[in-house]
């Protein structure tokens, strides 16, 4: 039976011996290394791979985790509604409901006072006492316009941006200028809703009545200068136009619970009636419709038009 194996060739030899002499005849030193060294490389080979396996499980696994955090992450950003504030977005909101609901107060330097006598135009009756106006009490001319607070024609009329914008005449700045701060003209603002202009013209009243005549003055000026926003804000909400119109009720020193309760119930709205009455018996079919002493300019003229009659009267 053999016994000794050559590691090399793997012949068999019956002695030790005689394996000695066939390695020593056959094979060099270097192969008997290799040869010894050939299991050690298998088992790091092996040892690589198993290596290399653990690495990609983990890696694998991390990167699970991750992709699964982040849809996690996206779910619950989506359910709860929380995210990242747009620059475009509540700043300049914020900015803009603050521009409607701060008074500034209107720019003109005009008396103002109320009538104490009603006149006679064309054999109607013109209802001036107790109304606010602007200019003068002596003043030779008396102007009452007939206007719609969402009327566009009369927002252009005394709104200069409004009007450019919108390539509309305007001219109320010009005659307060020119006409009314000189003590001319004595100026008086009635209401004529024919473009949906109620609830201003309602609000208008009930801040005469519970604030003062410089508080009526302010609201008209406020008003047609924040048009736009607060037609938009009526036709959706009309219960937001209300709150910034007590906002403006307390800020310009009227009664704030009288005021909101005026609107509320709509209060003034059989005088703004009236007005629309005594505007239908003077002939005014369109707004604005402004009488010069009796004298009427309808829609939407230019200042030139307004100077050349009182400057005739």
């Amino acid at each position: 039976m053999s016994d000794f194996k050559c590691s090399v060739c793997d012949r068999s030899f019956d002695s030790e011996r005689g394996l000695k002499i066939h390695f020593s005849q056959m094979h060099s030193e270097e192969e008997e290394k290799e040869a010894s060294k050939q299991p050690d490389n298998e088992q790091d080979e092996n040892s690589s791979i198993l290596v290399l396996g653990v690495r990609q499980a983990v890696t694998l696994s991390f990167i699970f985790g991750l992709v699964t955090g982040l849809l996690i992450g996206t779910m619950l950003f989506m359910i709860s509604g929380v995210g990242l504030e747009s620059p475009l977005s509540s700043g300049d909101d914020d900015e803009s409901e603050s521009d409607i609901e701060t008074i500034s107060g209107m720019p003109y330097d005009a008396n103002i006072g109320t009538g104490s006598e009603n006149v006679e135009w064309n054999g109607e009756t013109v209802e001036l006492e107790d109304r606010p106006y602007l200019g003068d009490d002596d003043a030779p001319i008396t102007m009452v316009s007939y206007e719609d607070f969402f009327c566009p024609f009369c927002t252009g009329f005394h709104n200069e941006d409004f009007a450019a914008a919108n390539n509309m005449n305007s001219a109320f700045n010009d005659i307060v200028e020119n006409h009314i701060e000189t003590g001319e003209v004595q100026y008086y603002y009635k209401n004529l809703p024919v473009a949906g202009g109620d609830m201003p013209a309602e609000a208008s009243e009930c801040m005469l009545d519970h604030g003062s005549p410089e508080a009526f003055w302010d609201f008209n000026y406020e008003h047609f200068d924040n048009f736009e926003e607060l037609q938009q804000i009526v036709e959706t909400d009309p219960s937001e136009y209300n709150d910034i119109m007590v906002s403006w009720a307390d800020q310009l020193d009227a009664d704030e619970d009288a005021f909101s309760s005026c609107i509320e119930n709509s209060e003034t709205q059989e005088r703004v009636s009236n007005h629309v009455d005594e505007a239908d018996s003077l002939g005014a079919s369109a707004t604005p419709s402004v009488f010069i002493n009796g004298e009427l300019i309808e829609g939407a003229q230019p200042y030139s038009a307004f100077e050349a009659v009182i400057e005739e009267q």
